[in-house]
């Protein structure tokens, strides 16, 4: 039996591609399967919300996502002809506040150059037959197109293989299914009516929902749902037309049918994403209503937060209990994700009278408090997702209540809740916080507060670096102007903005995980808790012997 590499990854989706790329970064080269063909286009997810445009930014391909997309600032609901709630989608605290109306093929073409440049190979038309796994490794059956049987062995294998999941299945992992028994079809249309071409655009009607998104290229998808759990399939142009006219008041004349899909709202989620030396990620770890345009969002933070510990494992820097703090931190946001998109399915097509109540009461909610916009927002963008429960993650913070104080500030992100960014200044110019972390590792901050004797600067900057060896880089950043003498990673926070949003009040520690996650925090200069850490993600000394490299 041929020894192939240390992972292989079933499914070259958005899921599998995001975790390609994660471990390729890191050295892991992972293969990559998938039984399609590669010219196959599919374009049902169109919503790549803000917390996944951070994560294609980290991989250096959000600014071509964004150029190809249309970013979308609001959301509109209507019954008829009125405008009953906006919703602002650009409150998400974020460095890319839209959501981004892209194409699933065109996401996915980018991540497919991406891992290529990574130096990773995608074989189509080669599907998993089966597998046997046990604590040594991994021994995998693959057919390949020209019906040749290869069996290989590899030390992980990861199941980004949709909902069908093979992986799953083979694995003997239990799959919770519910049937929503709602019914819908989605399209792509050529159409002229008066609709800004900056915002989602959803009719609530006694027919059932109809939503509408601007695509590139010109045209519109259009999702509607149907009377009963039996959509036409495929569906064609007439029954577009025939919900549009139905539902909505536009005058429009619809053409040019570019794709159509009809489907049955399922949900669905494992009863655990690892056993042994088996993972499952995205779809084939839960599935979902389309409602809120979560799913292909959720599979790429599935795989970002897998990468970097899968990359530690394979590479020998820690053990595999790593990756139970995957399961740990992962399952319980799909949990949430379905729960969610499941009550909003029921009411934004139930057509009962406590569902249309509870539409009316929700978006008369939504649309007159701003916070709750702001939430919405930021629960939209995925920036409500947290690990704050996390065993990997530590706080030692004075300040543990959120409030505002005189200057605006608040008590900065807990450990567990996603990174903030903030423009420094540099010897060479502005710099973004977020660019500054793209490094690989984990990235440790050192906030100097009011503290600017340079003694103590370079004091902390050795004390820290001693503490990172093997593990990522140190940032120094001080409050006001640059030192007067030149030291390689120190920022000046001219405007207090980084503090502010940080919540620092004197110096203190941030240190972010290679998924730009908190993983500790700590209002004093104090080194022994980032030890901790650190000796929880790899363990005592001798347990491995290389160090961590996130």
């Amino acid at each position: 039996m041929a020894t192939d590499k240390q992972v292989i990854i079933v499914g070259a989706g958005p899921t599998g591609l995001v975790l390609a790329a994660e471990l390729a970064r890191r050295g892991v080269t992972p293969r990559v399967v998938d039984a399609g063909a590669e010219d196959v286009r599919e374009s049902r997810a169109v919503a790549v919300v803000a917390r996944s445009l951070e994560l294609l930014d980290d991989l250096g391909i959000a600014a071509a996502a964004v150029e190809q997309g249309i970013p979308l600032r609001a959301l509109n609901f209507y019954q008829g002809t009125t405008l009953v709630a906006e919703l602002d989608t650009t409150a998400v605290d974020s460095p890319f506040p839209m959501d981004l109306c892209i194409a699933q093929w065109q996401t996915t073409d980018l991540l497919r150059e991406r891992v290529r440049e990574l130096g990773v190979d995608i074989e189509w038309n080669t599907r998993l037959a089966s597998y046997d796994a046990d604590e040594t490794g991994v021994s995998v059956d693959l057919v390949h197109e020209d019906g040749r049987l290869e069996r290989c062995s590899t030390s992980w294998l990861v199941g980004c293989d949709g909902s069908h999941s093979t992986v799953r299945d083979a694995a003997g992992i239990g799959w919770e299914t519910a049937d929503l028994r709602r019914g819908f079809i989605l399209g792509d249309v050529t159409t002229r009516w008066d609709l800004v071409r900056d915002r989602f655009h959803v009719w609530f009607a006694r027919g059932g929902l109809l939503a509408v998104f601007p695509m590139p290229g010109g045209y519109w998808r259009i999702l509607a749902s149907t009377p009963d759990d039996q959509p036409p399939r495929p569906p064609e142009l007439h029954h577009f037309a025939a919900s549009v006219a139905e539902r909505t008041p536009l005058d429009a004349q619809l053409s040019d049918l570019r794709w159509s899909s009809a489907f049955v709202a399922r949900e669905g989620l494992a009863d655990r994403f690892r056993k042994g030396r088996v993972l499952l990620a995205g779809d084939a770890a839960h599935s979902h209503s389309p409602i809120g345009g979560q799913g292909m969002n959720t599979g790429m933070q599935d795989a970002y937060n897998l990468g970097w510990k899968l990359a530690m494992v394979a590479s020998g820097q820690t053990d595999d209990t790593l990756l139970d703090s995957y399961a740990a931190e992962r399952r319980p946001v799909a949990e949430a994700v379905v729960d969610a998109t499941s009550t909003a399915t029921r009411v934004a097509t139930g057509s009962a009278l406590v569902a249309r109540r509870a539409r009316r009461h929700a978006l008369r909610l939504l649309s007159q408090l701003n916070t709750v916009q702001q939430k919405f927002s930021n629960a939209i963008g995925e920036h409500l997702v947290n690990y704050r429960d996390s065993a990997l993650v530590s706080e030692q913070w004075s300040y543990l209540r959120p409030r505002a104080w005189s200057n605006g500030t608040d008590t900065g992100p807990e450990a567990g809740e996603v990174l903030r960014d903030a423009y420094l200044e540099s010897r060479s110019g502005p710099v973004a916080l977020r660019h500054l972390l793209r490094a690989l590792g984990h990235h440790l901050v050192l906030f100097a507060a009011d503290e600017s004797d340079p003694g103590t600067l370079a004091t902390w900057k050795v004390e820290a670096e001693r503490v990172m060896a093997g593990h990522g880089q140190v940032l120094i950043i001080t409050r006001g102007h640059l030192p007067t003498t030149p030291t390689d990673g120190v920022f000046a926070d001219v405007r207090s903005e980084a503090h502010n949003r940080y919540g620092v009040r004197r110096p203190s520690i941030y240190l972010i995980r290679p998924d730009k996650y908190i993983g500790h925090r700590n209002d004093d200069i104090d080194f022994p808790p980032v030890l901790d850490y650190f000796r929880t993600l790899v363990g005592e000394p001798g347990r491995s012997a290389a160090r961590a490299v996130g």
